[in-house]
């Protein structure tokens, strides 16, 4: 239990700072801005208590908010995407053994079915950030271009760290 928390505070020290310090300052052709800190609430132990999943959602996005200058905007949807993982996660976690596998990773929940589950929560955490942002109808295509690259940036980043730090023991 103590090592779950020391983890969990462990990512979200380093994806804060991440984001904040340095994906924050990459806007590549004006349409992808990888959003990594999302990571965080795919990451959460499957154990967490939803409501404790919308509380550290919550104060990740006001993390964010703090040093992004967005007065919560981060926030709310970070809070809303902690609102729909714990569905996401039921529907694509199936009979995982919650004892051996404490989070989410293509280790525990398989590779296809963790590139759907982060597939999903991303994509939904991005097209949220940028129509909130956007809150028109009127830019509808690029709400969705910027939703669709930024997205695939971010899953790749998040497959490829959790290929480094959650490695299949042989």
């Amino acid at each position: 239990m103590i090592k779950d928390i020391l983890v969990s505070l462990f990512h979200f020290i380093i994806l804060v700072f991440c984001q904040i310090f340095l994906l924050n300052n990459i806007y590549f052709l004006g349409f992808i801005n990888p959003m990594l800190y999302v990571w965080f609430i795919i990451l959460l132990p499957f154990a967490t208590p939803n409501w404790l999943v919308l509380i550290l959602s919550f104060i990740l996005g006001v993390s964010v908010d703090i040093f992004s200058a967005d007065a919560g905007f981060n926030a709310f949807i970070c809070t809303l995407t902690g609102f729909i993982r714990p569905m996401l996660l039921n529907f694509f976690s199936g009979n995982v053994d919650n004892v051996t596998h404490t989070r989410p990773s293509s280790v525990s929940l398989g590779v296809k079915n963790f590139l759907l589950f982060t597939s999903s929560v991303v994509l939904i955490h991005h097209f949220l950030y940028f129509f909130i942002s956007a809150f028109s109808f009127n830019e509808i295509l690029q709400i969705l271009l910027r939703s669709v690259l930024s997205s695939v940036v971010t899953i790749g980043l998040i497959i490829l760290l959790d290929m480094v730090f959650f490695k299949k023991n042989e």
